[in-house]
This record gives C-alpha cells, structure tokens and sequence, in this order.
C-alpha cells in the first residue's frame, strides 16, 4: 500500500488541495447567512446506509459553499443566482457523496494513522509560529474553538479527508489516458475558427410549400414512428386541499405574539425600496444609440405630465412588471442588477432616474418609499404570522389526513371507493378526474413530470398510492385504466404531420437556396452581395472550437467543419434550429505541435484526474443504491428540491 501512495505522490498532491486545504481555510471564516435549520442541528438532514448526516452538518457545508461563489462571483452572485445554481441541494449531495467514499474506503481496508494525523494538522500556518513549531494544546484548541469546532470534531473530518485522499491514490494506477485522446483534447482546447454567416428562415418559402392530403398521408405512412403515442394513465384521485383546511387553523392572539416572541430575528428588514420602471431592450435588433433615443423620448413624455405607470405598460418590454405598470415592489440590497439597485437607493421617493444601462437594456426607474432597516413591531407583521402559521398548519393537517385516508382505503379489502370517502370527506377532501396523461404530460392543476406522475405510473390497477403533494394540497390516487402504446391514426395528429412536413419542405428550399448561393460566392459573388439577394444579415461570430457552438445559434456540431477549413473557405448549408447556415471562414488557429509538447504532461495529469473523477463517481452511483440514501423530506421542501425524489 505504501507503494502505491508514493507511486502517486501527484494525484495526492491534487486532492490534498481540493479537499482538505479549502476545507481548512473555510473552517476559519465566520459565514453569515444560510438557511432555517432552527432546532434541527441534532436531527438528520440524510442518511447514508446506517449513518447519518445532521442539519448542523449540512448548515456549515452550505455556507461553505456559499462562501466559495461570493468569492468566484463577486457582487454577481445574488439570492436569484444561489437558487439557480441550487446551492443548498449541492451542499447536501456534497455531504452524501463524501460519506459514500468514506464507506468504500473503509470497505477497501484503508485507514489514517495518527502520525499522519499529526504531520497533516503542522503543514497547516495557522497551527504554527513563526519558527514552525505547533502553537500548543491550548492555542490550538481555542482556535477550533474560535470557529465551532472541538480537537475531536476536526480532527475526525481532516482524518476523513486524509483517508480520501488515500482512496484516491488507490484508484489512480487504474486511470490510463491514450495518446490520440490527450492530442484530441488538445485540439478542442486550443484549435479555433471565426465566420462570418448567414441564417435563412425556412419560413420564407411558406407560400410555396402547401402539402395536399394524399402528400400528408403519404408522408405519415413513412414517417408514423415518429408520432406514436405513449403509455397514459387514467386515475382519479382524493385531494386533500389545503385551501379548505386553512380556514380551520386560525391561531389564537396568544399564538400570534409567543410566535412573533419566538422569532424576532426572522422579522428584521434590511433597507428596502420599492419602485418601478421601464425596460428597453438592446440587442441586434436595437442598438444601444436607437434605444437611448427612444428613452429620451419616453423620458420627454413623462417629464410633460404623463402618468409613470400608464407609460411603462405601454412602452415597457419587461414581461414579468409590464402589466402592473412597471411595478417592482419592495426589494432589498442584493436582489437586483448592482447598476440598477445604485441607482434605486440612492434615489429619493419621488425621484425618476436614468436612464440605467444593465446587461437587460435601458431603464427609467421611479422610487416610490424607502423603508430603513430594522424590526417592525408585532402589529405590522400580525398578518404575515397569522398567514405563515395558518399555512403551517394547514400543511401538516393535510398531511396527516391524507396519510389516515390512505391507510383507510388499503384496510377496506376490494376496490377502493374513492368517490364514497370523498363524499364523507367533503368539508376537507374533493375527488380529481384528470383526463389520461402519458409520463411527461402536463397533468391539469398538477405540473408536468411531478412525483404525482410517477407515483400513477408506479401504480397496479385497484391501487392506491401513498399520499404525493401536490400544489393544492395531498393527493392519494387510484389507477382506473392503462393505455398502452399505440400507433394513432392520422386524424388524430394531422395537424401535427402537415406542419411537420411543410416545415420540412420549406426547409428543403431554403437549404437550396443557400446550394445556389454558396455556388455563386464561390464563382466570385461577394458573401455581402448574396446575403443581401437572400434579404438576410452578415453576422460575424466570435472564436470557437470543435463543440461548434456561436452566440446567436447555439451548438451547431456541422459548424466544427469550420476547423478543417483556409481563411476565406465557404461550409455549409448546415442544419440549425432557425434555418440552414452557410458560413465563411474568416480567422483559424491552428494545432500547435510545440504547444502541445510543452504543455503535453499537464494535460495528461489533468485528464487523469477527471478520469478519477469519474471513477469516483460510478463508485458513489452504484453505492448510493446499496446504501439506501434517503434525504429529509422537510428540508427538500425548503430548499425547493422536493422534485428530484431523494425523500426518504
């Protein structure tokens, strides 16, 4: 064993750093923040086969994390941006993954010795003086005590750590990378095109691309496959609604203030402003000049008398505020763009400002109050808590209804009478018939592919489901009927094949078209000359590489031709999405072979460690099945993850 660690000493160094030098230097900052876990910390947010892994655990991984993307974002990283990356499930599937390595390396015999313990806990500065000597017992244990940790707590997560890395340099030996791989990868990093193209809209010729029926039904013989119908399922269901319980779950005066006592801190406001605005868009279509011509006469409008609101829901191009005027409502530091929230709080009430440029456009924004930070008394927030603990309420009431019908209705032997039990119900419950719905189909007040989805296609015919949330509530189900497969006829997609057709033929002729154009470039036609005959635009792309992939046009893989191509080179028609490209080369770099000697060995250390990478994740896929992972129910609502159906 000792061998094999000093054999590969670099893949050590490499997981030395990932894992225990960053878990180091985040164990000493003081983070802010997180999420709720309010009297959770001894409870347990996962469970790994028969260990588990705390709410404290998971409450320090996330502000870790956090942490980590402050610092990779700087004043880009927003409340919006952490929901979009899914920070707290990220947290959590950290944890999990890390317990499962613990496991297969315990598994696989290997351990960490004090000794190496010891010397790991002396390359840390902050355990040493100046001389590099350790600070001593008891500086040592108030530094861990200084940042929420004991000798012990620290100590057993840096050992795990060590043992990691250990796990590590075991499977490193494995890990093979092939010449023409590492030049492959070479390539695709280092060889690049520039072009300059044009797009031609299949819906050009749509006046001279109508389909007869004897074409449609010609085409949908040869093509039936394509629209074949999948399973879908027919159930009914009891829906234990929430809205009909709320009204059951008023909290008493008493209720009201020992609640508000209990959570003051979750009251406290930051500074906030509410305004609104008016959003003009710059894009190719409208340069930066045009829209601050139209701001300045939409401001012109404004300054003359016309009402703020009345303005912006005619003018404005934000979809989501339009409608109410340009409405924003109150928001605090950090939700919003940084050159749009200056701009706001440092406005007064009143006052319009801008125009604003942010990366959406131009904006005019108007404040309308300022509210300073601090706690609100009970009064004002009397509604607030009275709502959240009618909703709480109201939420464990449903579900323990639905799990007391659930379980009256497997008890009462035959085929469940769902339409009995909603009728003695009817103060609380109401019976569901949606219409048959495949897998990924929308289901009527439901969602599309939600766990209510699986749980009908998990189901036997005369089952009944555990009780599955809903939007409204808790639904218990029952499968009513199975349609399986089958191949429609053509009145039922008709529709559907003539539209696919025609957008087939148009783009049959647009693709010619580009042929005959492209034909004529090449005997001497400028690109410019030909993309204005077609009545389209020059575009001109940025550097990219094998993947194909330009800004306008998303990853196109017929683009990467464009690598193999002299500057000046013609390629294409391509397929794409909005219309066939033809494109000509205007810039390449080419494969370097003194570049690829010099950097040939890090590159090649580089895809070891993806490849172990790799490795490391099939180990934790095929254990995490044998270990029995479940996550807490409670915390996935919170966190807004309840649809990845990790729930225990």
């Amino acid at each position: 064993m000792l061998k094999v660690l000093r054999d590969n000493l670099k893949y050590l160094s490499w997981i030395l750093w990932a894992v225990i030098v960053v878990f180091v230097l985040f164990v000493f900052v003081d983070f802010g923040g997180g999420l709720d876990t309010t009297g959770k910390a001894q409870a347990a947010a996962a469970t790994v086969g028969d260990q588990q892994i705390s709410y404290a655990e998971f409450q320090r991984q996330y502000r870790q994390l956090e942490s980590r993307m402050r610092e990779t974002w700087g004043e880009q990283f927003t409340p919006e941006v952490a929901r979009q990356l899914r920070l707290p499930l990220q947290a959590l599937d950290g944890l999990v993954y890390r317990r499962i390595l613990l496991a297969e390396a315990a598994r696989l015999g290997l351990q960490t010795t004090d000794e190496e313990l010891r010397r790991a806990i002396l390359e840390l500065p902050v355990f040493t003086d100046e001389g590099g000597r350790f600070v001593g017992d008891e500086e040592y244990s108030a530094i861990l005590r200084a940042n929420g940790h004991t000798p012990a707590s620290f100590e057993r997560d840096l050992g795990a750590d060590l043992l990691l890395q250990k796990l590590t340099a075991v499977l490193a030996p494995t890990v093979h990378v092939s010449e023409s791989r590492l030049e492959g990868a070479f390539r695709e990093r280092h060889e690049s095109a520039r072009i300059r193209y044009l797009q031609l809209p299949p819906g050009r010729f749509a006046g001279e691309s109508a389909v007869s029926a004897e074409e449609v039904q010609s085409y949908f013989a040869a093509n039936a496959e394509r629209y074949r119908m999948p399973e879908r399922r027919l159930v009914e269901y009891l829906l234990v609604d929430l809205g009909k319980l709320q009204g059951t779950t008023e909290a008493s005066e008493e209720e009201l203030r020992r609640y508000h006592d209990e959570h003051r801190a979750e009251f406290v406001q930051e500074e906030r402003v509410h305004a609104r605005h008016i959003l003009l868009r710059v894009d190719d279509q409208r340069p930066a000049e045009a829209a601050e011509r139209e701001m300045a006469a939409v401001r012109r409008r404004l300054e003359a008398g016309e009402d703020f609101a009345a303005v912006a829901g005619e003018v404005s191009e934000d979809p989501g505020s339009k409608p109410r005027g340009g409405d924003l409502g109150f928001f605090a530091r950090g939700r919003m763009l940084r050159e749009f929230e200056e701009a706001a709080f440092g406005a007064s009430p009143g006052q319009v400002v801008g125009p604003v440029r942010t990366s959406y456009g131009l904006h005019l924004i108007e404040v309308l109050e300022r509210r300073p930070a601090g706690e609100p008394g009970f009064e004002e927030v009397r509604g607030m808590i009275q709502s959240r603990l009618r909703v709480e309420r109201a939420r464990a009431a449903a579900e323990a209804k639905a799990k007391e019908l659930a379980a009256r209705l497997r008890a009462g032997g035959g085929a469940p009478n769902l339409p009995a039990v909603a009728q003695e119900e009817a103060a609380t419950t109401s019976l569901e018939s949606p219409p048959p719905f495949a897998r990924e189909d929308l289901v009527p007040n439901v969602g599309r592919a939600t766990p209510f989805a699986a749980a009908a296609f998990e189901l036997s015919p005369g089952g009944v489901s555990e009780p599955v949330q809903v939007p409204r509530g808790w639904a218990i189900l029952t499968l009513k009927e199975v349609h399986p497969p089958r191949l429609p006829e053509l009145a039922e997609v008709e529709g559907r094949v003539r539209a696919d057709f025609e957008r087939q033929r148009q783009t049959e002729r647009a693709s010619a078209a580009l042929v005959r154009a492209k034909a004529e470039i090449e005997a001497g036609k400028p690109f410019a000359q030909a993309a204005q005959e077609l009545g389209v635009e020059v575009r001109e792309s940025e550097d990219f590489g094998h993947q194909g992939s330009v800004r306008g046009l998303g990853p196109l893989p017929g683009l990467a031709a464009a690598l193999a191509l002299d500057e000046g080179q013609l390629g294409g028609p391509v397929p794409a999405p909005q219309g066939p490209v033809l494109f000509q080369v205007v810039a390449r770099q080419r494969f370097s072979p003194l570049d690829f000697a010099r950097d040939r060995e890090d590159l090649r250390q580089e895809l070891e460690r993806e490849e172990i990478g790799r490795l490391l994740q099939a180990i934790v896929e095929k254990r995490r099945q044998e270990l029995n992972v479940t996550y807490d129910r409670a915390l996935l609502e919170q966190i807004g993850a309840l649809e990845e159906g990790q729930a225990g």
